[in-house]
């Protein structure tokens, strides 16, 4: 069984005939320092993943 989360449905954007850009994502609503703080977590994240993966595929 596969559960769409709702974040990952996005709905078609709003575009009038006058050419209206949507309305801005939750990404670009957070201000700069939140960006980057969210960056550098994620990077933080992916590499201990990577270093996790690393030493067990040295283990095998």
């Amino acid at each position: 069984m596969q559960l769409n989360l709702d974040f990952f449905d996005h709905p078609d954007p709003p575009g009038g005939p006058l050419g209206e850009s949507p309305a801005p994502g939750h990404w670009e609503q957070l201000e700069e320092p939140a960006r980057c703080a969210a960056l550098e977590i994620l990077a933080r994240l992916i590499a201990r993943m990577l270093v996790a993966a690393a030493n067990e595929a040295s283990h095998e």
